[in-house]
């Protein structure tokens, strides 16, 4: 694969976000419908698949004070531009907060979970006094495959991912190896790199907002008290984890400030970016070298989530941006790369099994365990403490690791999301 294209991946991939992913793309398909039709609207219904229900069901909605899909509806049809994507929310103001909460109180929302459709799927239709449009979204968090408007069919794109140039190229680089991953981002210039360091401004920047403010859970502020109380040591791994959760803290909170996703998940930029990102400011390693960091940590996210598909069962940030975040720091204190391979390995062996259940406030406890181990897997890797490949889901080299996790994630947990879902609802 051409080193240009692989800049192309990432420019695609890796784009600012305000707010939880998930409710943001519901939001940029009801406002999209809304956008086809005039009139008083009388109905919204809106079909979801599992995973994106689950995540979108009890967190926060950026720039208020609000949780959940319906109110994420609600503010999208008073304020929602499609135009503007993952940013979505990035203007809401008070009115427009206080008549999302008056058109919720219309109980003309209709939310269902829909398991028969495309393992990421969300479909909104509106009805007005004078029409009906629709809206669908399949594979990734804006790729609207659908919009129809008194069923005039007005846009339609083949629902084959592998039908347009992008997602063909995304594909293309799961079937590389992680050595050439490495040896691209060595190898392609710096300036095609740097724009990536917005990313570690922008995530750090949502950090210091968490930790300022004990925003959320507020763990990233307590784990920063344990260690200056010294109960935890004041070392890199430790920091590793206060900004990473300090940050998971702001954004699952609703701070309206962006951060930088990865592979469609702001979590998954958060735990991308951070630890590389505070190892490099820690050796003094400068912009080129992070930039190049941060590239392979995405790289590597991106590559395991055409494994793992976009939304996964297992918590994405721990096996996918996790071992992007562990690969990065890797490369960074100078592991080979059977050691880069080990670190892989350590990480699927060690968080394989950290469920997802739900984006929310407590998806910071989960970052903060994939930064942490991301750097301590690194570390272990570079003094050839690596796991067998005996044990469990390990294989012989990385990539078969990954395709192992790959087949556990699809395969093996078919169904776990309606199961989380009944639970959650019945609380």
């Amino acid at each position: 694969m051409e080193n240009e294209r692989i800049v192309q991946i990432l420019k695609e991939q890796v784009k600012p976000a305000f707010g939880c992913t998930e409710p943001v793309a519901v939001a940029i398909a009801v406002s999209k419908a809304a956008e086809q039709i005039n009139g008083n609207i009388e109905n919204v219904s809106v079909k979801l698949s599992p995973n994106i229900y689950k995540n979108g069901m009890r967190v926060g909605i950026p720039g208020t004070s609000e949780k959940g899909i319906p109110f994420a509806i609600a503010l999208s049809i008073i304020c929602g531009n499609s135009d503007l994507g993952l940013e979505i929310f990035k203007n809401v103001n008070e009115k427009d907060i206080n008549q999302a909460k008056e058109f919720l109180k219309l109980n003309i929302i209709d939310i269902q979970v829909e398991n028969k459709k495309a393992a990421f799927y969300i479909e909104a239709n509106i009805k007005t006094n004078e029409g009906t449009s629709k809206c669908v979204i399949e594979d990734s968090h804006t790729n609207i495959v659908l919009v129809e408007a008194n069923g005039n069919v007005i846009y339609e794109k083949k629902p084959d991912k592998r039908g347009d140039s992008s997602s063909n190229d995304v594909h293309e680089l799961g079937n590389l190896t992680i050595k050439e991953l490495r040896e691209a981002i060595e190898q392609i210039p710096f300036k095609d790199l740097e724009f990536l360091l917005e990313g570690a401004k922008m995530n750090m920047d949502m950090a210091i907002e968490g930790l300022s403010h004990g925003s959320g859970l507020g763990l990233g502020a307590g784990i920063d008290k344990l260690m200056k109380d010294g109960v935890l040591g004041e070392d890199i791994v430790n920091q590793a984890r206060i900004y990473t959760a300090a940050a998971a803290d702001a954004r699952m909170s609703g701070v309206n400030m962006p951060v930088m996703s990865s592979a469609g998940s702001g979590n998954h930029g958060i735990t991308a970016i951070i630890p590389p990102t505070v190892v490099c400011k820690q050796l003094n390693l400068g912009d080129e070298k992070l930039a190049r960091a941060l590239a392979f940590s995405h790289l590597v996210t991106i590559y395991i989530k055409e494994y793992t598909g976009k939304l996964s069962p297992i918590c994405g940030c721990s096996i996918a941006a996790g071992i992007g975040a562990s690969v990065s720091v890797a490369w960074l204190i100078g592991c080979n790369d059977y050691q880069i391979a080990g670190t892989i390995k350590n990480m699927v062996g060690n968080l394989a099994g950290m469920l997802c259940d739900g984006a929310k406030g407590g998806c910071a406890l989960k970052l903060s365990t994939a930064s942490s181990e991301a750097i301590l897997s690194a570390e272990l890797a570079k003094n050839n403490i690596i796991i067998s490949n005996f044990d469990g889901i390990v294989g012989e080299e990385a990539e078969t690791t990954i395709k192992n996790l790959g087949k556990l994630c699809v395969e093996g947990m078919k169904g776990i999301d309606n199961k989380i879902i009944e639970i959650m609802c019945n609380k």
